[in-house]
């Protein structure tokens, strides 16, 4: 049989219970220690907005993340204010319990359990890593600018360098994003996220999640472990926010490991 050399597709389905969280159903059953998915719109008389820096009121803001922490089980939940960059930030203790915010970082690596790590998104990637022998994760940030800055390559050499983990056993998903159907951009975008692809003349559509995908194979995570979403946030999604849509709202990628019993 030929090896396979493109990732595979995966359609999120929504866990049980008041949080709206889309989790990867395979994910779901192989890593029964993870804590998983991305956070949607969900079906409420409000928006499931659990962005902290746009113009809703702080307080709803908070009470959605304290919802969000008591639903995964976790002691801390981490965010960062992000700038479309590649920076990390490596979590080596969990710290007290709560709600830690930060400041300029567009990615989290940890092996600490009981840490939910998460990136807001609104048509951006969030990028989840796992090394299942390491138990060590990350949750990354990729707009095109943090992917043109080599953000995902960045969190998976930390990994390789600071815990040994191999690409040959690492596990990557590309969560809801904007579809390359719907995202069109100038060829600066293009050539800054494919340097290595001819460059349109003008504007054109690209898949950012594609280009994801093809960077991690290319540092040797094996196209099985790769999966993309087939969630976009922009075409037909009620369940997902879209900042080309017009919403100011975020959801949140979120990664973390539940504390062994």
């Amino acid at each position: 049989m030929a090896a396979q050399t493109e990732p595979r597709q995966v359609t999120e389905t929504r866990a049980e219970g008041d949080v709206p969280l889309w989790v990867h159903p395979e994910w779901r059953e192989r890593f029964s220690w993870l804590v998983q998915g991305t956070t949607g719109r969900g079906r409420g008389a409000e928006p499931f907005d659990m962005g902290l820096s746009g113009v809703q009121p702080v307080g709803p803001a908070l009470d959605r993340w304290r919802a969000l922490r008591a639903a995964s089980g976790m002691d801390v939940v981490a965010h960062s204010r992000q700038v479309h960059a590649a920076d990390l930030w490596i979590h080596r203790e969990v710290g007290a319990p709560g709600i830690q915010v930060m400041d300029g970082f567009d990615g989290h690596v940890t092996d600490r359990r009981g840490l939910l790590i998460t990136v807001g998104v609104a048509d951006c990637v969030p990028v989840s890593v796992v090394d299942p022998e390491t138990s060590v994760i990350a949750m990354l940030h990729a707009g095109w600018r943090g992917t043109a800055a080599g953000i995902v390559e960045r969190g998976i050499h930390r990994m390789v360098e600071s815990w040994q983990s191999s690409p040959e056993r690492l596990h990557v998903h590309c969560g809801p994003a904007i579809c390359g159907e719907c995202y069109e951009v100038g060829p600066e975008v293009h050539e800054a996220v494919n340097p290595d692809a001819p460059v349109p003349p003008g504007k054109a559509n690209i898949d950012v999640r594609a280009s994801i995908a093809r960077r991690v194979m290319g540092l040797g995570v094996p196209a099985e472990n790769v999966t993309v979403s087939t969630h976009c946030t922009r075409c037909g999604e009620p369940d997902f926010f879209s900042h080309r849509g017009g919403s100011k709202a975020r959801q949140m990628g979120v990664l973390g490991m539940i504390e062994r019993r």
